[in-house]
């Protein structure tokens, strides 16, 4: 479990911008009170899907939610793409063979890079910031939220 307190802060201030109280914040995000409360008390950060949930809804970048950045402009990618095609354009564009030299690069599991790639599932947070930092691109970048690559 992650902590993280710039994260919370971060939260915390788009939150109160919201206006709006928590059991209804939460329901609005489309997360549990359980959630919303571990994360505004706490600063324990989600996984990503949620994450992402809470991008949306505040209209902000990921990186500028977990305070990577003090950018809050975000251009919402018209259509979005998804984890798996932007880790396809990009280990090509980086003139990589195949993912087995992706996962010798950044020494993350071949096996797990292989589930992202046939099961559709999106990485833990550690895994995007690893491949955010080595393809030099944001994580909503990775993520295809956003065309914006920083």
């Amino acid at each position: 479990m992650r902590i993280s307190a710039a994260f919370q802060n971060r939260f915390k201030e788009l939150a109160g911008e919201a206006g709006i109280d928590r059991t209804r914040a939460a329901q609005a995000i489309g997360i549990t009170y359980v959630t919303f409360s571990k994360i505004y008390n706490y600063g324990i950060v989600p996984k990503v899907p949620i994450l992402v949930k809470l991008a949306d809804f505040f209209s902000v970048s990921v990186d500028y939610l977990l305070g990577n950045t003090e950018n809050d402009r975000f251009t919402k990618a018209d259509p979005e793409q998804s984890f798996q095609t932007r880790l396809i354009a990009l280990k090509e564009r980086k003139g990589l063979r195949s993912f087995y030299e992706l996962s010798d690069k950044v020494h993350i599991h071949k096996s797990n890079i292989s589930q992202w790639l046939t099961k559709n599932y999106v990485p833990e947070l550690e895994s995007l910031e690893i491949l955010a930092e080595f393809f030099d691109v944001s994580l909503d970048y990775l993520l295809g939220r956003s065309d914006d690559e920083n």
